[in-house]
């Protein structure tokens, strides 16, 4: 056996041992395929169950506690079981789960998330982020007549066929054969590569998640969104934003506010639904009509059906109302993104002392580890290079979030994302979690850090306002458009001479 396997068979047997009684009943297992309700909570050799949460912390079964850096996969900006949530749907409870039609309290959350989203003129919900999207690229379709979709390459939208076509291999994964017809990818930050693809003029959309794909984990830029705006105007072709991550947690009016580029749609779930089962799209209104019967964009009539029982669920409408007028004025962001970028000094001082290749980089308040950047060449401005490093690292991932556990933090594989619960105490309990773990994993080959460190720092802003200017664990500032501005503007000049 190597030392790679020694150590790392030593940590899943402190795990088993640990966490045993944290871990399904036996008799339960064979109930839930997998395991599991969610492909990302799997842990190998048992995933840890859990029992009750409150703010930024959680408990399993067991009763042993965690610091929950998970906070409901990002819906829950307010930490666990916020009082004025909690308040909310206990009221809206005993006035009826579910009225079998339209409520007042789905007029109440539309026209807030209007005040706070301006772009969203016309709202549809669904009952989760990925029905959303899939709404959004059918809407899409029937207001522009055209069948292809441009998505960019390290963009989450979701799990259905079109959010995956060129992820996954189709028969292994089930997805229609036919699906990467119609879905084009893009790199990131590649305008030029857009550009083209909407000159064939069959494209609907281009749908991407404005403040960086797979969760922040990628660039962004305000130049970057806004040329692309210029492009989908060029050509006829709607932008879609994917704020389901962003949404509320950049700012209160998402990335869009903060960029100053209006999208055509709009799709927004987790905070935007109060931390609740719910998701929407948003956007002009005459091309939403087109799921109540309007006129396509040819003047040609169009009729999206959309349906769903738990649509602007009266329970997550509490929810929500409650949520949004808390992060209303972005005092709660500011408040989040501060305790990110603590926690995040606090992981690589950590890091750097037990002489590991992990860094901590953050976008607003979610953070990303990189295992094995420092050997990459840049520990501080990933592109799909991180991707590709997730990829890679499964096995030290698997690794390093088990050791977590044993310390008493959870979070993603590979990121997190904080709260306002997380103010004060729990942030040193969480630094301490984390130079906990490092010293479990310090003596693996794969985690030790190169003899010579890259010297790439970089300090630059990244077009959000981190309350540390001087932050190291920021983004890079990517110039954003690999296509010269002048080609944009030559391609304008050539429509209108048309």
């Amino acid at each position: 056996m190597t030392r790679q396997a020694e150590i790392e068979a030593r940590i899943e047997a402190d795990y088993t041992a640990g966490l045993r009684r944290a871990g399904p009943r036996e008799e339960a297992e064979p109930v839930l395929a997998g395991g599991v309700a969610h492909h990302s909570w799997r842990m190998s050799p048992f995933p840890v169950v859990f029992a009750r949460g409150s703010g930024g912390e959680k408990w399993d079964v067991a009763g042993r506690r965690y610091i929950d850096l998970w906070m409901g996969h990002g819906s829950l900006m307010l930490g666990n079981a916020h009082p004025a949530v909690v308040e909310a749907v206990a009221k809206q409870m005993q006035l009826g789960q579910h009225l079998g039609g339209a409520h007042v309290m789905q007029y109440a959350w539309a026209e807030r998330i209007r005040e706070l989203v301006p772009s969203c003129e016309y709202i549809r919900f669904t009952a989760s982020g990925t029905e959303a999207t899939l709404l959004a690229l059918r809407v899409a379709r029937a207001w522009t007549g055209r069948p292809r979709i441009v998505r960019v390459d390290g963009h989450f939208h979701g799990w259905h066929d079109e959010a995956l076509a060129h992820a996954l291999p189709k028969k292994q994964s089930g997805l229609n054969p036919g699906v990467d017809e119609f879905i084009t990818l893009v790199p990131p930050l590649d305008t030029g590569a857009v550009l083209d693809e909407l000159a064939e003029r069959d494209v609907a959309a281009i749908i991407l998640e404005p403040g960086g794909g797979s969760a922040g984990s990628l660039p962004w830029s305000t130049q970057y969104l806004a040329t692309l705006r210029r492009i989908a105007d060029l050509h006829g072709a709607l932008l879609i934003f994917d704020e389901v991550i962003s949404g509320f947690r950049y700012a209160p009016g998402g990335v869009q506010a903060l960029a100053g580029v209006r999208p055509d749609l709009t799709v927004l779930a987790k905070i935007a639904a109060g931390g609740m089962p719910g998701g929407l799209v948003g956007g002009r209104r005459e091309v939403l009509s087109v799921v109540s019967g309007g006129l396509s964009a040819v003047n040609e009539p169009v009729h999206v059906v959309h349906a769903g029982t738990f649509n602007g669920f009266p329970l997550s409408a509490a929810a929500a109302l409650a949520t949004l007028d808390l992060v209303a004025d972005g005092t709660t962001q500011a408040t989040a993104e501060r305790v990110t970028c603590t926690l995040v000094a606090g992981i690589n001082a950590a890091a750097e002392a037990a002489d590991l290749d992990v860094r901590a980089i953050h976008q607003s308040s979610i953070f990303h580890l990189l295992i094995g950047a420092l050997d990459a060449g840049d520990p501080i401005s990933p592109g799909t290079a991180a991707i590709r490093l997730l990829r890679e690292r499964a096995a030290d991932y698997a690794t390093l979030r088990r050791a977590l556990l044993l310390e008493g933090v959870d979070c993603h594989m590979s990121h997190g994302w904080l709260s306002i619960a997380h103010d004060g105490p729990l942030l040193d309990e969480a630094i301490g979690g984390f130079e906990r773990a490092f010293a479990r994993v310090r003596e693996l080959p794969s985690f030790r850090a190169p003899a010579e460190l890259p010297s790439t720092v970089s300090s630059e802003r990244c077009g959000t306002t981190c309350p540390d200017p001087t932050c190291p664990s920021r983004f890079r500032l990517v110039a954003g458009c690999s296509v010269p501005v002048d080609r944009v503007e030559e391609a304008e000049k050539e429509g209108d001479a048309l």
